[in-house]
């Protein structure tokens, strides 16, 4: 019964917070509700049924989930409103690191006026340059986000996307001026991870030609938009954007990639060699939130497959699920990475071991494994993928058998190669040349892929029942599977 009121109750976290991101209810209704909860509690008191008992915890879970959503902020506070469409000049501190583009950097700043704090994300020139934690005087236009169709006619809702992180607010053509540096022990110690990190990527740019430089700061430390928008479409159509990005699948299949490299250590040595992997990861990457967000992911599904432990770590990566929506219940609606990050991890953990045994005609353990990975990780977030940009990459498949491989080795040689690049510049060029060749066979394959004829297919409108109902599918089917897998293993040996 422990398990089926865990379960109830996650259910029900979830469920709230997905209802009342999308609709609107008073707290009457809560109130309503734990009373429902209270008569089912009460009816269980008195016939011990687990039906009883399993209702109230998945009802107290929604009334919780809910709540949690309703205790967030909503909105622009009050003392900027007035402001929406008019000049402003405010000061403010810069809460992220600075989201460099082609043309535009985009710097989120909480900004003061009259005591009250208000989080805006300015879009400003390249230059002058600023960074984490600074103090500045930000000039322009206070506008409301708004949302916006996409190439594939689906509409992206970009206020949603900037209220997850209580962004209510834009600054286009905005002017940014530094007033000093950050004081705060949070901003220096943030502040120096980054600059290790901008160090690095100098390191790379000296040591590597463009645009593998650019792949090579994406695989290493995430960020994908020093790859330019032609490149990146071809990583897009071609179903490889997520090893440019610190995405918990990225991290997970390089850090397998480390257990098999050194198998013949033990099996708790290997696994924390490949940890230490992914705290690499999450420190590169400035240890923000998504990069946590990923190496949290990660190394739970490297738990699983290290240890062999697959139901108790889908526990532990449902509490850990459960204790990142606490902390911002947005993110189960309107952030696209942590949705994709948790299918492909749960993928990874529950469907690739499964695969894996109906490969047996591959005798390459590495590559077997590879592909069963790779083939879990897909068929997780395809629904959730066509759900939200429509797009069906019909080479995502060979492309990323052919990329993956190149992944570990490419890390390595660009990982030495901007250091090498950041201690002595003068023979970075010469030492940056094998990194330098197997991030051109990763572009190559890449924009290959990309422009074979119906290398994508848009699909039309993805409905969410339908996305729902393919999930609860998959869900079956794998419930389904465990004896099958374990007949399977039994026949082998």
């Amino acid at each position: 019964m422990r398990d089926s009121l865990f379960v109830a109750g996650l259910l029900g976290l979830t469920s709230g917070i997905l209802c009342r991101s999308f609709f609107l209810f008073p707290w009457q209704f809560l109130f309503f509700m734990l009373v429902v909860a209270g008569i089912f509690c009460f009816a269980w008191l008195f016939q011990q049924r687990v039906f009883y008992i399993v209702c109230a915890v998945f009802i107290i879970g929604s009334v919780f989930g809910a709540g949690r959503v309703m205790l967030a902020p909503a909105s622009l506070p009050p003392e900027f409103v007035p402001l929406i469409g008019s000049g402003i000049e405010l000061q403010g501190k810069v809460i992220a690191e600075p989201d460099i583009r082609e043309t535009t950097q985009r710097i989120r700043i909480e900004i003061a006026k009259d005591g009250s704090f208000a989080k805006v994300l300015a879009v400003a020139p390249l230059y002058p340059e600023t960074y984490y934690g600074a103090q500045v005087i930000v000039r322009g236009k206070l506008t409301y986000p708004e949302p916006f169709e996409t190439d594939t006619g689906r509409t992206f809702r970009y206020d949603q996307f900037l209220a997850k992180d209580a962004v209510f607010a834009l600054v286009e053509s905005a002017s940014i001026e530094t007033v000093r540096a950050g004081e705060d022990l949070g901003s220096r110690i943030m502040g120096t991870l980054l600059y290790g990190k901008h160090v690095f990527q100098e390191g790379l740019a000296r040591a590597i030609p463009e645009p593998g430089a650019s792949l090579a700061s994406g695989l290493i430390t995430g960020g994908k938009q020093g790859l330019g928008t032609t490149l990146l479409d071809a990583f897009i159509v071609a179903g490889l954007v997520h090893i440019v990005v610190l995405s918990g699948y990225n991290v997970m299949i390089v850090a397998e990639g480390i257990l098999r490299t050194f198998a013949f250590l033990p099996r708790r040595s290997s696994a924390i060699l490949a940890g230490l992997v992914i705290a690499l990861f999450v420190l590169a990457a400035g240890a923000g939130a998504a990069s946590v967000r990923a190496g949290l992911m990660a190394g739970l599904g490297l738990v699983a497959r290290a240890t062999g432990r697959t139901y108790a770590v889908v526990r532990a990566l449902l509490v850990v699920a459960a204790v990142m929506l606490l902390m911002n219940p947005l993110l189960l609606a309107f952030d696209p990475g942590f949705q994709l990050s948790f299918v492909a991890t749960l993928g990874l953990i529950l469907l690739a071991p499964i695969i894996e045994i109906q490969l047996t005609l591959i005798r390459s353990l590495f590559w077997r494994d590879l592909l069963a990975a790779t083939l879990a990780a897909q068929i997780a977030v395809l629904p959730l993928l066509l759900y939200q940009t429509g797009l069906f990459s019909l080479v995502s498949l060979p492309a990323n058998l052919l990329v993956l491989p190149l992944v570990p080795l490419a890390m390595l040689l660009s990982a030495f190669a901007g250091l090498i690049g950041a201690a002595l510049p003068g023979i970075a060029p010469f030492l940056g040349l094998p990194a330098h060749l197997i991030l051109s066979i990763i572009i190559s394959i890449a924009e290959f892929a990309s422009s074979l004829s119906l290398a994508s297919v848009s699909v039309p409108q993805f409905p969410f029942l339908v996305t729902v109902l393919s999930y609860v599918s998959l869900g079956f089917v794998i419930a389904k599977m465990p004896a099958k897998t374990e007949s399977s293993r039994a026949l082998r040996h």
